[in-house]
């Protein structure tokens, strides 16, 4: 998720003001080597350009030349927010509240600079060969191994995919609860809800929520990589990219980490997604480019946020498609150095008014359709004491499927598998796309050792909705049955991609290793179990 908001105006408090804003942001331009530029012009478009290497040189001289200059101090604050350093970024702006207290951006600053502070300075430090990891050790602590390990893969792909390999290590922060994400991120409730907004690359850093507070958890490393992706587009571009530009060549790229390609597209085009494309094409209401300025949360609804996240996926794979994968690699370079609408026009050959036109006649060209029963990725904080049943009944469209699923889960709880299973088809036959019905199914089966007959309710439960970490559990489960430990193994540990924080898949993945001999496995998962109970 990448927010902006365009500067128009070289004056020290706008500016100020739009780095606080929601668009946090902004596009920088290379003024640095414009006869006249001054040392304040220089610092500020290297800090919005989040080239904080090149901005420290200049900062530091301002310091220097006058200690108590009020640009100076603006600017020393921001730098070393965007260091990483928030001690030392709120020190400096109480410095220059001290010589003028009533600037309210100023105040904003500060008030975002503490909360960071505090928030942060609990968190413990973990560190690889190219990403410094923040979080809460208690509470999240087993999520530092594999988000390092998803990224350092990414830094690998990303690398090959854009050509990005970056001077300095990225900070990533991971917070623990919905209060401390929307206090780092300036996010709101509804942010979070209604748009998925639980990811986000502002202020030279890459930012999370736990898949611990979500109530299905969600794709974090997906999430993690994504936002990766966005901040090598930032210094790839000196932050000039636009929206649509952002989030398409992210969420495409965003699963690359995943199994290393040689020249293998990553697959983005989901049931989910086909449905909605296909939808766009059938009623012709597509999101315009230009509509998802500053950022695709502002998009008045969740559908239009998750439809405008396909259009741009498909519109890198449209560039990918003509051009092959440097053609998105030639877009970046120009972007740095021209405008996004020059730069697709000489890639493409086309004004970027036509590209789009072009794009939609790809799209139209697929062949898309709906697929019944898949499912937008939608957010929800957990409540206390987790998700009851009935809800996730109420999702199960047709009545007559919804009762009929009722009474088989009434049924399977008095031992009377045979019964249940029975009811539980009949709720298929109402209802032949609910996933929440094809896993109650398969879970019955399994229970009754009835694996092959519960092998393809999971795998259509699997397709419909590749985000549901309680599909991919109840297939570890099948196929840890049936001896087939390494499907077993691999099912399991995409459930943990999911939601890394559920108790039953470290138990079967346990035996799993157990199984096939792997001491290392066992000993691991062990140890995680045991932080799970304290």
């Amino acid at each position: 998720m990448m927010e902006r908001v365009k500067i128009k105006s070289a004056f020290r408090v706008l500016w100020l003001s739009a780095v606080l804003a929601l668009g946090g942001s902004f596009a920088a331009h290379a003024t640095d080597e414009v006869a006249g530029t001054t040392e304040v012009e220089k610092a500020r478009e290297w800090i919005g350009a989040w080239a904080v290497d090149e901005a420290r040189p200049v900062v530091d001289r301002l310091l220097a030349a006058d200690p108590e200059s009020l640009d100076a101090l603006d600017l020393a604050a921001l730098l070393a927010y965007y260091e990483g350093d928030y001690d030392g970024a709120l020190k400096t702006v109480e410095k220059a509240l001290a010589v003028e207290a009533e600037d309210e951006q100023r105040q904003a600053l500060r008030l975002l600079l503490q909360q960071t502070h505090d928030v942060t300075g609990q968190f413990k430090r973990y560190e690889s060969d190219h990403f410094v990891l923040h979080l809460h050790e208690e509470s999240d602590g087993i999520l530092a191994e594999p988000a390092l390990a998803a990224l350092e893969q990414a830094h690998q792909e990303v690398g090959r995919a854009l050509g990005y390999w970056p001077r300095r290590k990225a900070r990533i922060e991971i917070a623990p609860d919905s209060r401390s994400f929307m206090a780092i991120t300036t996010f709101t409730l509804r942010d979070i809800e209604e748009t998925g907004a639980i990811g986000l690359c502002k202020f030279n850093k890459v930012m999370i929520i736990s898949p611990r507070v979500m109530a299905r958890g969600y794709r974090w490393l997906d999430s993690l990589v994504h936002e990766y992706i966005h901040l090598a587009i930032v210094h790839l571009t000196r932050n000039k990219a636009p929206i649509w530009l952002h989030e398409g060549i992210a969420r495409y790229y965003e699963t690359v980490w995943r199994n290393p390609t040689q020249g293998e597209r990553p697959d983005y085009l989901t049931p989910a997604n086909e449905t909605l494309l296909a939808t766009a094409v059938a009623q012709q209401e597509f999101v315009s480019f230009k509509d998802m300025e500053p950022s695709l949360i502002r998009l008045d609804t969740p559908r239009q946020v998750q439809l405008a996240y396909a259009e741009v996926a498909s519109a890198v794979d449209y560039i990918t498609r003509v051009k092959g994968p440097a053609g998105i690699r030639e877009v970046l370079s120009l972007v740095n150095r021209l405008s996004t609408a020059e730069a697709i026009e000489a890639v493409m050959s086309v004004p970027l008014d036509g590209f789009e036109a072009d794009w939609r006649n790809f799209v139209e060209g697929q062949g898309l359709t709906v697929v019944q029963g898949s499912r937008i990725r939608t957010y929800k904080l957990a409540e206390e004491g987790g998700e009851p049943p009935a809800v996730e009944l109420d999702e199960i469209q047709s009545e007559i499927a919804r009762n009929r699923t009722h009474l088989g889960d009434r049924l399977r709880q008095r031992g009377r598998l045979r019964a249940a299973s029975a009811e539980y088809r009949r709720a298929l036959r109402a209802g032949p796309n609910s996933t929440i019905i094809l896993n109650r199914l398969g879970e019955t089966l399994i229970q009754s050792r009835r694996y092959d007959e519960a092998r393809p309710h999971l795998d259509r439960a699997g397709y419909l909705d590749p985000d549901a970490v309680h599909t991919f559990y109840l297939k570890g489960q099948l196929h840890h049955e049936m001896g087939e430990h390494t499907r077993a193994r691999n099912a399991l540990r995409e459930a943990l991609q999911i939601n890394p924080f559920h108790p039953g898949v470290y138990r079967v993945l346990g035996q799993v290793y157990e199984a096939i001999g792997d001491d290392a496995g066992v000993r691991k998962t062990r140890e995680v179990m045991r932080k799970l109970r304290g």
